[in-house]
């Protein structure tokens, strides 16, 4: 495994970057966190979200369009808060 603490400051910020993480300023103070950040991902990188290969499928009612349920909820949980279907605060 490399050496962290032998890179010099753009070798080390250029691998974070590699492997995805985007470092913040390089400081004495922020350097050692970086360092330890780098182990970490090159010990176990960061999963990476499942690729969609094709359109998604509709299996029932959990993916039907239910824009009226959806819309009864909304204006249900506004009335909760005090807001009027029109989006303005209720004077009570």
């Amino acid at each position: 495994m490399v050496d962290v603490k032998c890179l010099r400051d753009c070798e080390l910020q250029n691998r974070l970057e590699n492997l995805g993480f985007s470092p913040g300023p390089m400081l004495p103070s922020t350097r050692k966190l970086y360092e330890k950040k780098l182990v970490q991902l090159l010990v176990s990188p960061p999963c990476t979200a499942p690729m969609m290969n094709g359109p998604r499928e509709l299996h029932g009612p959990e993916d039907s369009d239910d824009s009226e349920g959806v819309l009864q909820e909304q204006q249900a949980s506004e009335s909760k808060v005090g807001l009027s279907p029109k989006g303005k605060t209720a004077v009570w």
